[in-house]
């Protein structure tokens, strides 16, 4: 069963998300805020993490920056979640190694765990 972190700040999108990603047969933990999901890293390994960029107190960057996520687990699925579209700040994500940063307002709840699904059953991206 995929392990799925869900980093989002808003309680009712947050559990909208997660009761689809549950339904479709996801392992979902939760964080409501970038520090919450850090210690969620620091416990386990996740087979995606869905991370909004615009968070209270420590954002997606600086958890993305903070995080040792890619050292551990390299092999994770690093998608933002976001209504944030300023293309420095998608720039910026990448660049630390988010591996697609989606619009939130054009995913529903169906949407995203077809999507999900799809980023799992891809062959991992070449290491430069």
């Amino acid at each position: 069963m995929p392990r799925v972190l869900l980093v989002e700040d808003s309680e009712m999108i947050r559990n909208m998300y997660a009761m689809a990603l549950k339904q479709h047969g996801f392992e979902v933990a939760t964080a409501g805020s970038a520090g919450e999901a850090l210690a969620r890293v620091e416990e386990g390994q996740y087979d995606v993490i869905l991370l909004d960029m615009l968070l209270s107190g420590m954002s997606g960057l600086d958890f993305l920056t903070s995080s040792d996520v890619r050292a551990k687990s390299p092999n994770t699925k690093i998608i933002a979640l976001s209504n944030m579209d300023n293309p420095q700040i998608i720039e910026k994500a990448r660049a630390l190694g988010v591996n697609d940063y989606l619009n939130k307002a054009d995913y529903e709840p169906s949407q995203l765990v077809a999507y999900i699904d799809k980023a799992l059953s891809a062959p991992p991206a070449a290491q430069p």
